[in-house]
């Protein structure tokens, strides 16, 4: 039976499969760590786990929790409001840890810097899709 990868080269798959699960563990850290950004580790996964081993993508995109989330964003990018203020709030709250933790102005200046960058990048993305994303269904 042949393979139903998109890969051609074999000996891709198990390092994307390797790539895929390093990224759900750090997806599922970032749940509870304010500094890293979970759903982007777990679109990460997806996407290698679409090369890698498909019962592992559709698990993670109908996922009851995150698979609207995942699904949302590659459909169009979307981060939903609700969303936005977590990672806002995450991020002050990380930056305010750093401040008071750390001495040195320029860490501080280039941390800032970074959580502006991204904070910016993450409230210009739409918050709704023009076109609901498929609901995908779970089939043992």
């Amino acid at each position: 039976m042949p393979n139903a990868s998109p890969l051609k080269p074999q000996w891709q798959r198990p390092l994307y499969l390797v790539a895929g699960c390093l990224s759900l563990v750090i997806g599922i850290i970032a749940l509870v760590v304010p500094l890293i950004p979970g759903v982007v580790f777990l679109v990460l996964a997806t996407a290698c786990f679409s090369r890698s081993s498909p019962a592992m993508e559709k698990w993670l995109t109908t996922h009851p929790r995150f698979g609207k989330l995942i699904r949302n964003w590659q459909a169009g990018g979307v981060v939903p409001r609700g969303m936005k203020w977590i990672i806002t709030l995450s991020m002050v709250a990380s930056f305010l840890f750093i401040f008071l933790e750390t001495q040195s102005r320029g860490t501080q200046a280039v941390v800032a810097a970074v959580l502006i960058a991204v904070l910016v990048y993450v409230w210009t993305r739409p918050e709704k899709l023009a076109k609901p994303a498929p609901v995908l269904t779970r089939t043992t």
